[in-house]
């Protein structure tokens, strides 16, 4: 997912995504000690990396909010 897909996501469908990916990821991982080979290794990488991203805007509204309160 890129970060402009990421950036026009509504927060609530954002936190869905997130819980979504962050399940995948684990379950990935409980497959990988039952010595299951996964079809795309990679795909826990970008995980990975899609849930920093989403996490980061997150994170960057929040501060932004937070600066129009104290205004």
């Amino acid at each position: 997912m890129k970060i402009k897909q990421v950036r026009e996501t509504p927060d609530e469908e954002l936190d869905a995504q997130v819980k979504s990916a962050k399940r995948e990821i684990l379950e990935m991982k409980i497959k990988a000690t039952a010595t299951q080979a996964t079809k795309n290794p990679l795909k826990r990488r970008t995980l990975r990396r899609d849930v920093a991203r989403m996490l980061t805007v997150k994170r960057e509204r929040e501060l932004a909010a937070a600066k129009t309160v104290e205004k």
